[in-house]
């Protein structure tokens, strides 16, 4: 039998419930459910843009652990601890399978056994109070419980620790590498739902967007169409901006250093200015 209690620091006892083996295989099958219809939607999406993005082997994305590689390959040339992501992708897989992989051993080597006991029609508690544990009858026996299964769960444990920030570390520059990629009028905000789990919602929705320079792409959208920071130097035999206006002479014809600065576009924010200036009104 499988009991869940729920008790308060004090000892108090606000729930002691039988959970029959239907309740559990329902919610295993949800949960089962849950995580194959995000783990799809992340394949597709990642598969797609490899498709697009002429990937070779394309089909590692459906397949577990390793299909950060494939993500990799999408992104291409963005930097990562001075390599690009694309070569840098079998080590960066290497790290990311681990930390996927040192947690399940760690939770096998925790609950194995009281799963076990449980398949065999012995009693156990799910009990919540100060903290989160499981209790089992008097008869249970862990053959687990050993110093050495001890020491290598404390282990464990410290090198999920270490291996969670570096997989952080990793997926928040993929998702930020892979958004400004494909999604750049976005990027921030994609990365943020990803890292709060949204990311095969979110890889899925732009699988059939195209690449796009990032580069470009700001300075399309900050400075119009074809500008560079130099100008169109030799333009009517003047040094001139992307507009014509010549970036050096005054108006009394004298050169100033600093003169490109003084046609330069509208910030990205100053809408707002005029809102607050008509209100001062």
């Amino acid at each position: 039998m499988l009991y869940l209690i729920i008790e308060s620091q004090n000892g108090e006892v606000y729930l002691n419930q039988t959970v029959s083996k239907g309740a559990i295989i329902a919610t295993l099958l949800f949960v089962l459910a849950f995580y194959l219809t995000f783990y799809a939607l992340r394949s597709i999406g990642i598969y797609k843009l490899a498709k697009t993005e002429g990937v070779k082997n394309a089909f590692i994305a459906f397949i577990p652990c390793i299909w950060m590689f494939t993500a990799c390959k999408v992104i291409g040339k963005s930097r990562f601890f001075g390599f690009t992501i694309e070569k840098a992708a079998v080590w960066i897989c290497v790290v990311f399978s681990i930390a996927t992989l040192v947690p399940l051993i760690y939770d096998f080597l925790n609950y194995f056994p009281y799963v076990m006991y449980y398949l065999q029609g012995g009693e156990v508690s799910i009990i919540s109070g100060n903290g989160i544990y499981i209790g089992t009858g008097n008869d249970f026996i862990n053959l687990f419980d050993t110093q050495g299964v001890r020491v290598l769960l404390r282990f464990l444990l410290i090198f999920n620790y270490i291996l969670r920030l570096a997989e952080i570390f990793i997926t928040v520059s993929i998702y930020i590498a892979l958004f400004r990629k494909f999604w750049p009028e976005h990027y921030i905000l994609a990365a943020v739902l990803s890292f709060f789990g949204l990311f095969s919602i979110m890889v899925f929705a732009i699988r059939n967007r195209k690449a796009v320079d990032f580069n470009e792409y700001i300075r399309n959208r900050f400075y119009g169409a074809g500008y560079t920071p130099y100008g169109n130097y030799g333009r009517n035999g003047q040094n001139t901006d992307e507009r014509g206006t010549p970036y050096y002479n005054n108006d009394n014809g004298e050169k100033e250093p600093f003169g490109e600065f003084n046609n330069r576009p509208d910030e990205p924010f100053s809408e707002f200015d005029n809102d607050k200036k008509n209100d001062d009104k």
